[in-house]
């Protein structure tokens, strides 16, 4: 049974990633970039203990035997694919076999677990391949990371992650080795508790991870803890429950507005469900989770099936057929099963003022020494996501201030000057597609090329968002 997983992946002193072939299951180290075959799946197999299983893409267990050979084909794990995961002051991680107690090391195609003692070449630098998107919850308070506008800081202060506040996203530092904390606001979390618009000495935190989950440390030796109002770090010898999160997925949230009455539906006291609101508080967001075989959804809060998001416009049905309607009244009800204004509703999706799309080729952001954006990329670019009255989003890039635009052949470049309008399409709780402004769904492939020119949504590339 295991206890937490952590998707990474393990960059050795060379500055090169572990590497999982498919051709007879070899493990090296020889790329200078994380793709899939360098994600592994560290597996955390209890409470409070250091015992770890490293899983490839593959879904194979690394493994050093008797005389520090280095293998990764056991489909079942066993006593060799056991592991101490040792933490360094640095933020580097060591691998102990717990059989063989012989450290994993060694560079290019000379991967081993025979050193006695550790040295460089026996500690990794563990890149996260989680999508960036995250709920930072603190053990300690029991609370999730929320940015305050009115205060300028972040409080740990939130029952649940409701509501774009709640999303930070981390920020990897490929040359410091050290993560970033970006607010909602697009600021990062600086170690005296201030918001600060670049990265620095203040913003950089080495990680120090425990079970699965993180203490993050500042330039100083200071821990970020939830113990006061807002967050920013303390000098501690040994880091408590209040220093420790967890990196917890954060799910799409949307906001529901009726056609016919153009009110936002609010789900309020009671049983009765209205569309009356004219502003998004926290009683119109609704959580969406949507199942990824039979594509139907159910919103937190209420119980219904999703019938369709191939438009900015929505129906959604019962489970038993029948379609959600806004009466005179305002207040929902069910109705027949054909589909008028007063059954047509626009989802919107509120909690990613910070857009970041991930396949299952890298990121989208630039091309090398390009203005296209790139799907293959090893870094995000994360966009600015606004929305019309009429369903349709903008993306405006952070790091230039350009929009997205299509060029003549359906490519997607960061040059705008001018907003266009995408549509998004829901397909999972973290999963979306996208439609162009020519009416094609965007496509990506290994190569990179990100481009409006899919025919249908079966074509559509899924991101993670």
């Amino acid at each position: 049974m295991v206890y937490r997983v952590l998707p990474a992946g393990l960059i050795n002193s060379a500055q090169k990633y572990l590497t999982a072939e498919n051709f007879n299951f070899k493990v090296h180290a020889t790329s200078s970039t994380l793709n899939i075959k360098q994600i592994w799946t560290i597996e955390f197999l209890k409470e409070n203990s250091p015992l770890v299983q490293i899983r490839s893409s593959l879904r194979r267990y690394l493994a050093g035997d008797n005389n520090g050979k280095i293998t990764c084909d056991w489909e079942v794990p066993n006593p060799y694919n056991k592991f101490q995961m040792i933490m360094h002051p640095d933020g580097k991680v060591s691998f102990q076999s717990e059989e063989t107690k012989r450290y994993l090391g060694g560079a290019e195609d000379n991967i081993m677990c025979f050193a006695q003692v550790i040295t460089e070449s026996e500690k990794w630098v563990v890149h996260l391949a989680i999508h960036p998107n995250i709920n930072l919850f603190n053990q300690g308070k029991k609370k999730y990371l929320r940015y305050d506008a009115n205060e300028k800081a972040v409080q740990c202060d939130s029952e649940l992650p409701w509501g774009q506040d709640c999303v930070m996203a981390l920020i990897f530092n490929i040359k410091e080795k050290k993560y970033s904390i970006r607010t909602s606001s697009g600021d990062l979390i600086a170690c005296n508790g201030k918001l600060e618009g670049y990265q620095s000495s203040r913003t950089l935190y080495i990680p120090q991870i425990k079970c699965g989950m993180f203490c993050l440390k500042d330039n100083e030796g200071r821990f970020l803890s939830g113990r006061d109002s807002y967050i920013k770090t303390f000098k501690t010898e040994s880091p408590s429950l209040d220093e420790l999160f967890s990196l917890d997925p954060s799910p799409g949230q949307v906001s529901i507005r009726s056609l016919l009455s153009c009110k936002y539906v609010s789900l309020g006291p009671g049983t009765d469900v209205y569309a009356h609101e004219t502003q998004v508080t926290e009683t119109e967001i609704f959580q969406i989770i949507i199942n990824n075989t039979t594509r139907k959804a159910c919103f937190r809060g209420i119980s219904m099936d999703y019938l369709s998001v191939a438009r900015p416009k929505v129906i959604i049905k019962t489970g038993d057929g029948k379609i959600l309607t806004t009466q005179s009244t305002g207040q929902l009800g069910v109705g027949h099963s054909t589909a008028d204004d007063s059954q047509e509703f626009i989802l919107k999706l509120v909690n990613r003022p910070l857009l970041i799309l991930k396949s299952d080729f890298g990121f989208v952001a630039f091309g090398s020494g390009t203005q296209r954006l790139d799907g293959n990329r090893p870094m995000y670019e994360a966009s600015r996501m606004t929305s019309d009255e009429d369903g349709y989003y903008q993306f405006k890039l952070v790091s230039t201030d350009k929009y997205w635009e299509l060029d003549k052949d359906g490519y997607i470049t960061g040059t705008g000057e001018q907003p266009i309008n995408f549509i998004i399409q829901l397909v999972g709780s973290n999963v979306l597609i996208l439609k162009g402004p020519n009416g094609k769904y965007i496509i990506t492939h290994q190569s990179g090329d990100f481009k409006a020119t899919g025919e249908d949504a079966k074509s559509a590339t899924m991101f993670l968002y």
